[in-house]
């Protein structure tokens, strides 16, 4: 088993330079108020805004912001594309180079705060996104298993998480669904940069594994026992930790270890899951100590996500056999949970249907996560495609065919999936979704 830490190394940029290259070429020709190609911030004066280009781009576009009294500091100066935050590269007190957010809107007013000054251009940006994905590992094969090569790769992906080094954690669980004879339950790690898949663990029945984006350590849930589950340590090179939970001595417990969903709260540190027969628990990290912090009706959750947003709202997806909650996502306040658990999505008897999230319909939503934005994407798994709740709680389509099982990479236009089950993000925004159906493992690029 090939199990070893391989450390990553940061990406380079050229922006730093690139904009100073800029600026020395615009410091021959500024006007008398930067005779030296720079003019500093005053607080006396307004800040004012003239003109900016280009009028349109995609997702870090180099937009060229023109005007006075911008100053010299890049952390001083706040620009948004209409909510979304910029990166600003450099100024030079009359011109600024920023960068276009991820997602902020078709058409966007952008807008300059610096100091207790805030104003906003006239005209407007238009904004284009594209979706696209490609397939990384895995070859369609449910009869077998094979790691190293990526290219090369077989395994029936199940559940899935990404840390904060690009490490893709998968879980495997058999491909029994689809007339396979070998039930290959492994954990496994997928290096995209030195494109291997590695073995962490095999022949263990393992769920949805979490991952402590502060300690980087994953919490897989198992169904061994009640309060059975393993964790990942990337300081002890993600070597497999068999742990038990701590429960007390009175109170409402589950009978069975029918566990599925996990999410680490980066508000409060605690794990929390859910149960098939409705427990929802909160879990000490160091101590393993648990309490069930509330009971729904009973039926099978493969979802927990929490929207940095919204730091104590937790989100939870229920499958088709949920009773009131069926098909549905629905939400609870984990600091007061007897009086906030609520069903915020529509029909619970299954189906497809964008729009608001109040009358959206999903058809057994599967894992779900919460990007830095707020943007909650769904595996609805037997939609066969990818979703996306806004912050503005609107749902809508990313990619595949809803009710139509195929692969196919590519765009919105051509893209299938078949019975996605998990999903997980990176740091950089790219989605990785476990394509069970198709036994292989997908990445989504938003641009």
């Amino acid at each position: 088993m090939n199990n070893k830490l391989i450390k990553k190394h940061p990406l380079k940029t050229t922006w730093t330079l690139l904009f100073a290259c800029i600026l020395a070429m615009f410091s021959c020709g500024e006007n008398d108020d930067n005779e030296k190609g720079k003019s500093e911030y005053d607080p006396g004066k307004p800040v004012e805004l003239t003109t900016f280009y280009p009028d349109s781009g995609r997702y870090l576009e180099q937009v060229m912001l023109e005007g006075k009294n911008f100053g010299t500091d890049p952390e001083k100066i706040r620009v948004y594309f209409n909510s979304k935050k910029a990166a600003v590269i450099g100024s030079t007190g009359s011109r600024m180079y920023v960068l276009a957010p991820r997602l902020p809107g078709d058409t966007c007013v952008i807008s300059v705060a610096i100091g207790n000054d805030s104003v906003a251009y006239d005209q407007t940006f238009r904004y284009f996104s594209s979706v696209t994905v490609n397939t990384i590992a895995g070859n369609g094969n449910q009869d077998d298993y094979q790691d190293g090569d990526l290219t090369q790769s077989i395994l029936q992906p199940r559940y899935i998480c990404v840390d904060n080094e690009d490490n893709i954690f998968i879980t495997t669980r058999g491909p029994y669904e689809f007339g396979g004879t070998n039930g290959h339950m492994h954990i496994v790690r997928i290096d995209e940069e030195n494109n291997e898949l590695i073995t962490i663990a095999r022949d263990v029945t393992a769920n949805i594994p979490a991952v402590d984006l502060e300690t980087g350590i994953i919490t897989i849930l198992t169904e061994t026992t009640v309060g059975s589950f393993f964790t990942l340590d990337p300081k002890e090179m993600w070597a497999p930790r068999f742990r038990e939970m701590k429960w007390p001595p009175a109170g409402d417990r589950p009978t069975e270890g029918y566990k599925h969903s996990v999410v680490v709260n980066p508000s409060d540190g605690f794990v929390y899951t859910r149960y098939y027969h409705g427990h929802i628990v909160k879990m000490n990290p160091r101590t393993y100590e648990v309490e069930t912090i509330f009971k729904t009706e009973q039926g099978d959750s493969y979802g927990l996500t929490f929207n940095p947003l919204e730091p104590n709202i937790l989100y939870i997806s229920f499958w088709g056999n949920s009773g009131v909650n069926a098909n549905s996502i629905c939400s609870i306040d984990i600091t007061d949970p007897e009086n906030t658990f609520k069903k915020l999505s529509g029909s619970t008897s299954g189906g497809h249907r964008d729009g608001a999230l109040e009358v959206a319909q999903f058809r057994n939503p599967s894992q779900i996560y919460s990007d830095a934005d707020g943007n909650i994407y769904v595996a609805d798994c037997s939609n066969h495609c990818i979703r996306r709740i806004t912050p503005e709680k609107m749902v809508e389509t990313v990619l595949g065919m809803p009710g139509t099982a195929g692969w196919k990479d590519g765009g919105k236009e051509e893209a299938l999936f078949n019975l996605p089950r998990g999903l997980g993000i990176s740091k950089d925004g790219s989605i990785y979704v476990a394509d069970l159906g198709n036994a292989r493992v997908r990445k989504l690029s938003i641009n």
